[in-house]
């Protein structure tokens, strides 16, 4: 369906003006929402609004209008309905927001950040590295990856764990009370500080999560998890710095081995995506000891059978080391066929909403995602290296990095 609204935009600076024209419903307000992310991906934080010439506006309108309000504030910027026509201020005087939305929202408090006086440009991305001195994280290993293909998992082999601010892992597991409970659910999770989210391996695709809240403190079942436990390292914001694009998975974590000098790490990754390539269980590994054997393995497991996800906010975090034979090798693999690094790394897709690049503390940002959005999928990434059909990896426009050094 093709939209009934107009918008032209004039940029002058770090501010842009929108002159919106037509019905601001169901159908066009997606337009809208789109046109002010562009801008925000561009840098441009205050954004004035002619709303002259709309003739009607609906309560999805309303509700774009509010959110990128909102987000622009959050970032220190504004979004403010400079002209409104009849139609419009009617609607916004019968819902009480014609005052909120006329007028700038106070700036927002923003931590200041010393970033490393001087950037690196790799790969033709811009990477601005903060360091926050030797600190270290313990990185375990929990149960037996190297079964989930075999199937003879027992309630033995559960460990529940419980959410906590400096905690973060990935694996398999799922929320619920218990192995009985859990067993025909099992897939891919990411614990994430306060939040846990899995995808229930049980083709529903709906991906379940918790968030810590008050007395609620969220718990996640286990079959094996990498854990990584501690203080972050170093904070990198990576974005263009000219003709690229995006940064593939592999590029970026030779770029982060190469600026710190680790050789193993953990990476929790708030980015922007160009497409991802992954994978994840349509069936729990309890139960089935043909589980990834043909002729059931394309019934039982789940590929992208393109980039997916592309202009989306992903929440990602892995491991990864230079040198093998670690208590970790079982479910490491080699980034590209030629590459030394070996890791794992889960990502949580969300609705795209715009970073604040100068964000210290990645507890923020997951109270923000896991409180007032959702969880659209979870997946395992993958490089896909066939020379024929092979999609390739994983790739990112920009976004914030905290790196652990590990133990």
């Amino acid at each position: 369906m093709e939209s009934n609204l107009d918008i032209r935009k004039s940029v002058e600076g770090k501010k842009a003006v929108l002159t919106i024209s037509g019905r601001l419903d169901a159908n066009s307000s997606g337009l809208l929402d789109e046109t002010v992310n562009a801008l925000i991906r561009d840098g441009i934080y205050d954004v004035d609004l002619d709303l002259g010439p709309v003739t009607y506006l609906s309560s999805l309108g309303i509700r774009v209008l509010v959110a990128q309000y909102k987000n622009l504030g959050r970032l220190g910027g504004s979004l403010v309905l400079a002209v409104l026509s009849e139609p419009v201020k009617e609607v916004l005087r019968m819902v009480g927001m014609v005052d909120m939305l006329q007028k700038k929202p106070a700036k927002a408090k923003v931590p200041e950040v010393r970033m490393a006086p001087v950037g690196t440009e790799e790969e033709g991305f811009r990477f601005e590295r903060e360091s926050n001195g030797p600190a270290k994280m313990d990185v375990t290993m929990q149960g037996k990856p190297e079964v989930s293909g075999k199937s003879v998992y027992t309630d033995q082999d559960n460990h529940p764990i419980t959410v906590s601010a400096k905690h973060f892992a990935l694996g398999l597991g799922a929320i619920g009370t218990g192995f009985e409970d859990c067993k025909p659910r099992y897939g891919e999770f990411l614990l994430l500080g306060d939040a846990v989210t899995y995808m229930p391996a049980d083709q529903s695709s709906i991906p379940d999560y918790a968030l810590k809240s008050g007395e609620f403190v969220p718990q996640i079942q286990t079959l094996y998890s990498i854990n990584a436990k501690g203080d972050f390292s170093d904070r990198l914001v990576f974005e263009p710095a000219g003709g690229s694009l995006s940064i593939s998975v592999n590029k970026l974590i030779d770029v982060l081995f190469k600026l710190t000098g680790y050789k193993k790490l953990v990476l929790l990754m708030a980015a922007e995506s160009d497409g991802l390539i992954g994978m994840r269980l349509r069936k729990s590994p309890v139960g089935d000891p043909q589980l990834l054997e043909l002729p059931g393995l394309a019934n039982n497991l789940f590929f992208t059978t393109e980039p997916a996800y592309p202009k989306m906010l992903t929440l990602s975090f892995g491991y990864f080391e230079k040198e093998g034979g670690s208590d970790f090798s079982p479910i490491l693999r080699p980034l590209a066929k030629d590459s030394t690094v070996m890791g794992h790394m889960h990502s949580a897709v969300f609705p795209y909403q715009p970073l604040r690049k100068n964000q210290p503390d990645p507890g923020e940002i997951i109270h923000t995602l896991f409180g007032t959005s959702e969880v659209i999928d979870i997946l395992h990434l993958l490089n896909d290296t066939r020379e024929i059909n092979g999609l390739g990896d994983s790739r990112f426009k920009n976004g914030i990095c905290w790196i652990g050094q590990t133990n």
